[in-house]
């Protein structure tokens, strides 16, 4: 026998020749007349049997309660319609149903019946199957009585009700009970998916990071689950995710998958062990070292680029540096989704947005970074990123570019030759309108070796299209001794 019928699958097809109390004039159904409606379908074997008519009335007597939760009724047997009709017409003390609120259909060769995996060969009959059917055609909910046991109403109800919710429901849920938050139950030993949490790695306003076991694969990995409070923007968010799992090179951390599991949508990246450029600039960066992480992140960025992948969020926090001195950069293409228009920011007191996995030791108040608002003006995106590190086109409002990761990578460069940041203010309303309005160059030039002047001049050009590429960046950036893997610091223990 061949099942068509899966949970969380298109509910097979069918259009079948039906008797319905309420129309007379009616004379097949079909599932495609339920479109937009829940469907709950009932199969059962025998009309003017035992258990059948004490189900069916009980049900019929409740379609008022299963109309209030958009959803219709439909019984299928193995009976011909006309058979249908003479139990319908004939009274319950007779041993007929009397009206219905529901129509029966026929289904005499059990065609449909094998789609939905109901058949009883031996006895040519549906079994007790019940399914609930979402208003997009999408199977829902499956369950399959033995003959002797008839199947209750309330009960229907009560996972009606649950799946309506769009949330986890624990055991014996029922209407006046909360949901399970997915968010706050993941702590170490959770399964997500098929991964394991470990242990949590950071987060923020963006999403929250764990280290997590991949139970396929038989490796770690770093989870990035989505917050519900981005959701809106998740469509764009996992659109950006999957264009970076193109990138494929040393110096970009490797998105594994884009997936959603129990309501979170989940990215899962390369897991890395070591420190964060912001760490290990805070720490002091030889010009050898400085010059070889420059030339690491520029060929990331270069592979990138090629990919017509553009990062929007670039900083020495979404930098990892492993022991072995190899430098890759973090959360391409994912932290830029999140928006908030320019007049919206006289409220925001912290100059960092949500962190990518590495370094979490200070992690940013939710409630103080650049998100959850959007506008709408055409060629913008609203002002995205981290404010001490965009672009002058970023701070007015515009989306990222390839030539708003150049400018912001020569402000990282700035930092990493100087150990100081490019840009500070008192607030980060100050900052963007620095940025909006003043030529940095001049300034941070003067605090950098002559020969690197012109480079970052070239980088911190206010005008994109006055910006090299990032593979003429590639060419001109000075290479580096490396000594770093030497002094890197103890990673992350898995």
């Amino acid at each position: 026998m061949t099942v068509t019928a899966r949970v969380g699958y298109p509910a097979p097809d069918f259009k079948l020749p039906c008797a319905d109390a309420r129309d007379e004039q009616r004379r097949s159904i079909k599932l495609g007349d339920h479109a937009g409606r829940w469907l709950a379908l009932m199969f059962y074997p025998r009309d003017f049997s035992f258990v059948c008519p004490t189900e069916l009335t009980s049900f019929s007597a409740r379609c008022l309660d299963f109309a209030h939760r958009n959803c219709d009724l439909l019984g299928i047997s193995v009976d011909p319609v006309s058979l249908h009709w003479e139990w319908l017409r004939t009274p319950a003390s007779d041993g007929g149903l009397g009206p219905m609120q529901f129509p029966l259909a026929s289904d005499p060769e059990g065609r449909v019946c094998r789609d939905y995996g109901v058949w009883d060969q031996e006895k040519q009959v549906a079994t007790r199957g019940l399914f609930l059917i979402d208003l997009d055609g999408i199977l829902q909910y499956a369950v399959i009585h033995n003959l002797n046991v008839g199947r209750s109403p309330d009960e229907v109800l009560r996972v009606l009700d649950a799946l309506q919710t769009g949330g986890l429901c624990a055991a014996s849920w029922t209407r006046a009970d909360g949901t399970i938050d997915p968010e706050r139950a993941l702590k170490p030993g959770r399964i997500l998916g098929h991964y394991r949490i470990r242990h949590r790695l950071g987060g923020g306003t963006f999403g929250t990071v764990f280290a997590a076991w991949d139970l396929r694969l038989e490796r770690m990995v770093a989870l990035k689950v989505l917050r519900r409070n981005v959701l809106e923007s998740r469509d764009a968010i996992l659109a950006e995710a999957r264009a970076a799992a193109r990138v494929d090179h040393p110096q970009v951390c490797t998105v594994y998958s884009v997936a959603e599991q129990d309501g979170l949508p989940l990215i899962a990246m390369q897991y890395l062990e070591g420190r964060t450029l912001e760490g290990l600039i805070e720490q002091g960066l030889s010009r050898d070292d400085a010059d070889m992480l420059a030339r690491q992140i520029a060929m990331g960025l270069v592979a990138a680029h090629s990919q017509q992948v553009v990062h929007g969020d670039l900083k020495p926090a979404n930098v990892i540096v492993g022991r072995d001195g190899n430098a890759s950069i973090l959360d391409f293409g994912l932290a830029g989704q999140l928006h908030a228009p320019v007049d919206a920011l006289e409220n925001v007191a912290e100059q960092s947005t949500v962190a990518a996995s590495g370094d979490f030791a200070n992690e940013p108040d939710p409630d103080e970074t650049l998100a959850d608002h959007t506008t709408e003006a055409a060629g913008h995106c609203g002002v995205t990123g981290t404010p001490a590190y965009m672009s002058p086109e970023q701070a007015a409002g515009k989306c990222p570019t390839v030539a708003s990761d150049v400018f912001t990578f020569g402000l990282i460069w700035f930092e990493m030759l100087t150990g100081r940041s490019a840009l500070s203010a008192d607030s980060v309303v100050r900052l963007l309108r620095r940025l909006r309005s003043e030529d940095l160059a001049p300034e941070l030039m003067i605090q950098i070796p002559a020969a690197d002047r012109p480079l970052l001049a070239d980088m911190l050009q206010r005008d994109p299209d006055l910006r090299p590429s990032m593979d003429q960046v590639l060419d001109r950036l000075p290479a580096g001794a490396p000594a770093i893997a030497r002094n890197a610091a103890p990673g992350i223990e898995s």
